[in-house]
């Protein structure tokens, strides 16, 4: 069965404000804190003196300086306000994974299955409770089996915090004023005028009934007034509006009970194992926190080899003691469960993490996991091959990855094209792992295959794009190149191997007028003086010949050098 709390901070913006500017709020003068709105400027906030005063958040500011003519306004800080209560929900989930803001004023936190943790639901109530006064800021918590019943218990249940036991909620909201279930004023008037004031006088009313009785209440018809009604098209109008109120009626009282689901959207995505610890000492120094951790990291692998999962990405969540937290995430391009290895990912990002006071609670999170089967090794294969290869290489992508970022760490893949700028394109590593590992291809052999022996003669190992113009100050007798410039520097041709002729795609010239036809290359290794080895290249006409003679000057060069080789 499900639970949650629900967290109402009374006075949230201005305990948050005196917390940020503690010259600015006086707790025994009345302030409040006002916006300029459609109807002038409006109260947003009160503190206690003054709501004693008989403010009230909503009303007119000229209204309140009439009833208590010594009051201070501030200006509110509502984006402030909305940030750090964000902050404080991401800092709640020391007390469950899955929790979010609600409204301006309010935390909810789903605890199934958490309350052990602390020794019951009771002492995590007080415990809640006790930081939130250690921060200086004013709660009033409830416990219940839905979010809505904690919203009433939170709101109308006394100070501190109530809790209901578990499959007692009519009971525990029958005493609770319809102000409880979260309705708009309008279906609130009209519940009062009809004698409605308590949630349980709700119950056993007949639901048809309900409809007809806000329709008579709200329009002040009795069997008269339906029959008019009736006849024209405002009545109509009326009666839907009555059908519309009714309805929201019965929806907030089912999903307080538990009949209507409603769903809570939480501040970060849920996970699908973690593994947690808590300290009465907060950690303070690095080794102990990276100690700890580890720990953390081994239990998650044997929860998740003992279901035969595998890691994809991973959150650790640390909780300071100052009611601030921090995130770190990693993720793996294949399956992981190696403890050592998600542990490795982890260390690297928490050199950056400020333990500030001190962090009392850790949480290591699965939040993406796949399945995955134990991988039977091959006898004879060494670690620079085979599976040993493949899980090197997706180890170093992961720590690649996890600094760099997923964008800047890349694969070539291969791409069925003959043109060799084309015959390659990048796609990031982790994606590239990942699709291997799902099909079963992600290995490394010791000895190449026969089609790679048999593959065309060896590409460059770096591609000049675009290729670059070089100048042949000598030719040998058949026209090749015997010395050439290129960036300035004088080569001489050693050896010489071609050529080998790559013709262009035809199928991407349709359609182009004639002189923008592409043109068969003649490429050629070349090695010269000091070492260095070349894949240069001639361009020809569209007959099939040496171009020069026939290219448009300053259209296209005779010679180019488009890529380089490594020294032998």
């Amino acid at each position: 069965m499900k639970r949650f709390v629900s967290l109402w901070l009374p006075y949230w913006p201005i305990e948050r404000m005196r917390r940020a500017h503690p010259q600015c709020i006086r707790e025994d003068h009345p302030q409040v804190l006002v916006v300029s709105g459609g109807r002038g400027i409006e109260i947003t906030a009160v503190n206690r003196r003054a709501e004693a005063d008989g403010l009230w958040v909503g009303q007119a500011l000229a209204d309140a300086r009439a009833m208590v003519p010594s009051l201070q306004s501030l200006p509110a800080q509502q984006p402030e306000d909305a940030d750090a209560l964000e902050r404080l929900a991401f800092w709640c989930g020391r007390y469950g994974p899955q929790r979010n803001v609600h409204g301006e004023t309010g935390i909810w936190i789903d605890v199934t299955g958490v309350a052990h943790l602390f020794g019951g639901e009771a002492q995590l109530m007080r415990d809640i409770v006790r930081r939130f006064e250690g921060f200086g800021v004013t709660v009033q918590a409830g416990l219940a089996d839905t979010f809505a019943a904690a919203f009433a218990l939170a709101r109308f249940g006394g100070r501190h915090f109530r809790i209901s036991e578990a499959g007692s909620l009519r009971k525990t909201l029958a005493s609770y004023p319809v102000d409880a279930l979260r309705l708009d004023g309008q279906a609130l008037l009209l519940l009062k005028r009809l004698g409605l004031r308590c949630v349980g006088q709700l119950y056993d009313l007949p639901r048809a009934s309900l409809e007809r009785r806000f329709n008579d209440t709200n329009f002040g018809r009795g069997k008269k007034g339906r029959r008019n009604g009736g006849k024209n098209a405002g009545g109509g109008r009326k009666a839907a509006k009555g059908e519309e109120l009714a309805a929201a009626v019965l929806l907030r009282l089912d999903q307080a009970l538990g009949v209507a689901a409603e769903p809570m959207a939480p501040l970060a995505e849920p996970p699908v194992l973690s593994v947690r610890q808590s300290w009465t000492d907060p950690l303070i120094s690095a080794e102990g926190l990276v100690a700890e951790v580890q720990v953390l990291a081994m239990r998650l692998t044997q929860q998740l080899e003992a279901q035969g999962l595998g890691c994809r990405s991973a959150r650790l969540s640390l909780y300071r003691a100052d009611g601030t937290a921090v995130d770190v995430g990693v993720g793996t391009s294949m399956a992981c469960r190696d403890g050592e290895h998600l542990m490795r990912l982890i260390s690297e990002k928490l050199a950056s993490v400020d333990a500030g006071f001190g962090i009392d609670v850790a949480e290591l999170s699965a939040v993406l996991v796949e399945p995955m089967v134990g991988i039977q090794r091959r006898l004879g294969v060494g670690q620079a091959g085979g599976e040993a290869g493949g899980k090197a290489l997706a180890e170093l992508v992961d720590r690649l990855t996890n600094r760099l970022g997923p964008g800047q760490v890349q694969l070539l893949r291969a791409r069925e094209s003959h043109i060799p700028e084309r015959a390659e394109w990048r796609v990031p590593a982790c994606d590239q792992l990942s699709s291997q590992a799902a099909s079963g291809n992600l290995r490394f052999e010791d000895e190449p295959s026969a089609d790679v022996r048999a593959a065309p003669p060896p590409r460059p190992l770096l591609l000049l794009t675009p290729p670059e113009p070089i100048e042949v100050t000598e030719e040998q007798p058949c026209g090749m190149p015997a010395a050439f410039v290129w960036r300035r520097v004088a080569h001489r041709v050693v050896n010489l191997e071609g050529p080998e002729r790559i013709a262009p795609e035809w199928w991407r010239m349709i359609g182009r007028r004639q002189g923008q036809q592409d043109v068969g290359l003649d490429y050629y290794r070349v090695e010269a003086t000091g070492g260095g080895h070349y894949w240069i290249f001639r361009a020809l006409s569209a007959e099939g010949e040496d171009g020069a003679a026939d290219m448009e000057p300053g259209v296209l060069q005779r010679w180019f050098v488009h890529g380089l080789y490594g020294g032998r």
